[in-house]
């Protein structure tokens, strides 16, 4: 058995009585929670039991909280940050992505995600949704779940379905194939390495995913008790589904048969009275993405309306093309700040709220409540401590408030996944331990250089 102390952190548990302990530990045994509580409560441990301790000056601890779920990203934009830069969403598609991503390799698609991976640790980010395409060459999927894995996230590939359209002429496949390719990573991944992998299916949206499939990903998510996700209830995807079908996206997939609790809607940037109503009788999640939904101008979602009806929201930082980066924390801040201003009220919103999106909200998003979002007796270990002793934090107080308005990545010192140490003291120890970051940044902007030389951009 492994068994791992982590002692003198100030815990925030984020579970349903929001209860925490400004000087608590934390016992993992093979992965797992297995004793939680005030240092006075702390069972007497062996002398070679390793130990992590969280004092810092004065008394104080560092910041214990569980690992935030990134629900909503596209590993491969990592090599694509800044292309389109200023570009209305269809022109983007047209003028950026689109003449990029025919050109991406596998070897791409794995350097792409451990990147991911690293941004994702470094943010306090445990779990990452991978709303992964383009495919254009075979087993692009299985090399990406090879780079999060390597570097030592928890993952969730969403395997994009691109059958239609003329927004991606270069990556639309045959729809037997596509859906073929999915069931091919159900069989073989699905709830693999110990359950650290899960495989969803990503209809990519209305104009791209024909009926055919999105009724054919619902069913395969069933037969596999997995989940759906959908970008939906945009200014792009409201067009095309108003032009195609003569109603809302949303309204058209609720008619497919496809709304339900295992559905994760991304952006919902414009979701009229009758589609809001829709997600919550049928319990449907929604992916908030802010930064992605400013960078592109495409609105801000009315997430505090979402809320009030009952409906689980996640945070995600969508792609490094349409933020650009992948940084949680940052997230975090403009979820908030951007809903104070929209109701021009302060306390529209606050800080526990926005963690509880990050981490037990985000784990509802995926299916994975039972196992991660909080740090509960039984839980996976997925933690990250939080050193508050920076110039950017000082003077702190409420550790929710420190974390959400005033922390950085300078702050986030150590990261579990399953209760392994894959970062500490800030230094990425990867999956095996023996992770070499800078590597990694080289061989990723190599491969980035040559993507636009390809491209012809």
């Amino acid at each position: 058995m492994t068994t791992l102390l982590i002692q003198n952190v100030h815990i925030l548990t984020i579970d349903n009585e929001d209860r925490r302990y400004p000087q608590g530990f934390l016992l993992i045994e093979d992965g797992a929670i297995a004793a939680l509580g005030p240092m006075s409560d702390c069972p007497s441990i062996a002398s070679d039991v390793a130990r992590i301790d969280g004092s810092g000056p004065d008394g104080s601890c560092q910041f214990a909280f569980p690992g935030f779920v990134n629900t909503h990203t596209h590993s491969f934009q990592a090599l694509t940050r800044g292309v389109g830069e200023g570009l209305p969403v269809w022109e983007w598609f047209s003028q950026a992505l689109d003449l990029v991503v025919g050109h991406l390799t596998v070897e791409d698609a794995r350097l792409a995600a451990q990147v991911t991976a690293l941004e994702s640790l470094r943010s306090g980010c445990t779990t990452v949704v991978d709303y992964n395409y383009p495919h254009p060459q075979a087993n692009m999927a299985d090399s990406a779940i090879a780079g999060f894995r390597e570097v030592g996230v928890r993952t969730v590939l969403a395997r994009g379905i691109i059958d239609t359209g003329d927004v991606h002429p270069t990556i639309v496949h045959d729809t037997a194939s596509e859906i073929a390719d999915c069931r091919r990573l159900l069989e073989d991944y699905h709830r693999s390495d110990g359950d650290l992998v899960r495989i969803w299916l990503a209809p990519y949206t209305i104009f791209s995913t024909s009926t055919e499939a999105m009724r054919a990903s619902h069913a395969l998510a069933q037969e596999f008790g997995t989940g759906v996700t959908i970008h939906a209830a945009t200014p792009s995807t409201l067009e095309a589904a108003q032009a195609l079908f003569g109603t809302s996206d949303i309204v058209h997939e609720e008619a497919l048969g496809m709304l339900g609790p295992s559905l994760l809607l991304v952006h919902c940037t414009h979701p009229g009275q009758i589609e809001q109503q829709l997600l919550a009788e049928h319990f449907v999640k929604v992916s908030h993405n802010p930064a992605s939904n400013a960078y592109l101008g495409e609105g801000a979602s009315p997430i505090i309306d979402l809320l009030h009806r009952g409906i689980t929201v996640g945070l995600g930082t969508d792609g490094p093309a349409s933020n650009n980066n992948q940084d949680m924390l940052a997230v975090l801040k403009l979820t908030a700040l951007i809903q104070k201003m929209l109701h021009q009220d302060p306390a529209v919103i606050d800080a526990r709220t926005v963690l509880r999106m990050a981490t037990a909200g985000g784990a509802a998003c995926v299916g994975w409540s039972d196992g991660i979002g909080s740090l509960e007796l039984g839980k996976r270990a997925d933690i990250v401590l939080m050193d508050p002793w920076s110039a950017n934090t000082v003077a702190f107080d409420d550790p929710a408030v420190s974390l959400v308005y005033s922390a950085t990545q300078e702050n986030i010192r150590t990261v579990l996944v399953d209760g392994r140490v894959v970062m500490r003291d800030r230094v990425i120890l990867g999956n095996a331990g023996t992770l070499d970051e800078m590597a990694i940044l080289r061989r990723a902007q190599q491969a980035g250089v040559d993507l636009r030389a390809r491209s012809g951009i």
